[in-house]
């Protein structure tokens, strides 16, 4: 969906941080400190509102960090089963500014395998069963297995984009 690639500049999210503590965090820390002052909607009509404030780079990491949560916590299917496949769009807009390739390549893989069994999902969500998804669609395993060996990678690179670009995400003060 293109409602959360949308950016208005001149109504830029940019809260202020500290430079001290912008130079001394790193990896998660580092991406949790930039995440929490933007991570303001109170639901998805404020959500679509926030994402028009927020710079492409904001972006990334706002909606790596729910691709993360989702994955780390319950694999790919969770993150579909919860609805959060409609941040998808974004998620990838987000790893291609940061040039994540190989992550890139795997959520582009989860979503084919969600639309190869976009059905089995829809029924399952039916019956509100998602335990058969987990059971029989194992390349999901494979998938989760892969994201868990990369994510570290993609938060080194959000790192990285925000320390070379840290105007699209605060002011240093």
């Amino acid at each position: 969906m293109e409602l959360y690639n949308s950016f208005e500049s001149s109504n830029h999210l940019q809260p202020e941080f500290d430079k001290k503590q912008f130079e001394a965090l790193h990896s998660w820390d580092f991406g949790y400190a930039l995440l929490e002052p933007i991570d303001i909607s109170a639901n998805s009509d404020d959500e679509i509102e926030l994402s028009r404030r927020l710079s492409p780079g904001q972006k990334a990491l706002y909606f790596f960090w729910y691709l993360d949560a989702q994955v780390t916590n319950g694999g790919f299917i969770q993150f579909y089963w919860n609805g959060y496949g409609k941040y998808f769009s974004a998620i990838i807009e987000g790893l291609k500014l940061i040039n994540d390739n190989t992550m890139l390549d795997l959520v582009n893989s989860s979503g084919y395998e969600y639309l190869d069994n976009k059905d089995y999902f829809k029924r399952q969500k039916q019956n509100d069963d998602w335990e058969p998804l987990y059971n029989d669609l194992k390349k999901f395993d494979e998938l989760d297995d892969k994201y868990l060996e990369c994510h570290h990678h993609t938060m080194e690179l959000l790192e990285k984009y925000a320390r070379d670009n840290p105007s699209d995400f605060v002011k240093l003060l």
